[in-house]
């Protein structure tokens, strides 16, 4: 009965901060007043506020008692797919080039690469009703005996495979900003020379092996990409928002 109790005390806790009966920053009754107000015992009540607080709702001051945390509102959670996320329909993707070879020594250091592990270089567009509106360099570490199928590489999605194998130990970053896009961009997606463009930076890293996959730029113009975040109702740092 104690371990239903005890779950119906963090239930009630937890609708008066959410409704804001409690406010961040106010201070919790006593847990002798939670006592009486819940008819329960004192370890009862000490492990409700345990579990609030593991969960961000509440902090302990030593001495003082329990207080209502003030949430990281400014946290957001953005999904990002660089081709799904797109405002309009890619119809193909078309392969410029695929080199084996010695990388800038940039990219070398990013790869984590062995002395004198080569590096492939894939260059592709993708089109949209005929129209060339994004450009993607990628770089993988080149694996001896197992060459890059360039069939393979025709599709946007060609490290989907990979990705759901090893779902549970990669890591991905991505970095965006707003560029000036070069000649070979601008001519390549019938730009403008000073018209900004997005220049999205991918890197997709093995935790298990602490070796990078990917690593990649992505360029498109801000007419097809829009870019959207909402507060996360699930947080894996245990914050109310």
């Amino acid at each position: 009965m104690s371990d239903v109790l005890y779950l119906a005390i963090v239930t009630s806790l937890k609708e008066k901060i959410l409704k804001s009966k409690l406010k961040p920053g106010d201070m919790l009754n006593s847990e002798t007043s939670l006592m009486n107000e819940y008819s329960a015992s004192r370890m009862t009540i000490r492990k409700s506020l345990s579990l609030l607080s593991n969960e961000g709702y509440i902090y302990s001051v030593p001495g003082k008692g329990n207080f209502v945390c003030k949430p990281e509102v400014d946290i957001f959670q953005f999904k990002f797919n660089k081709y799904d996320g797109l405002n309009t329909h890619i119809d193909r993707v078309k392969l410029l080039s695929v080199k084996v070879m010695f990388p800038p020594k940039q990219i070398d250091r990013i790869l984590n690469l062995d002395d004198n592990q080569k590096a492939v270089e894939v260059v592709r567009v993708l089109c949209s009703d005929k129209k060339e509106i994004a450009m993607e360099i990628i770089y993988l570490p080149y694996v001896h005996n197992q060459p890059v199928i360039e069939d393979m590489l025709k599709f946007a999605n060609y490290l989907k495979p990979v990705e759901e194998k090893l779902a549970f130990v990669l890591d991905k970053s991505l970095n965006i900003s707003v560029t000036m896009p070069s000649e070979e961009i601008c001519e390549r997606l019938n730009i403008k020379i000073n018209e900004p463009i997005f220049e999205i930076t991918e890197i997709i890293k093995n935790e298990a092996t602490n070796k990078i996959l990917e690593y990649a730029w992505f360029y498109v113009s801000p007419k097809y990409l829009s870019i959207k975040a909402s507060t996360p109702k699930d947080s894996k740092d245990k914050r109310i928002f």
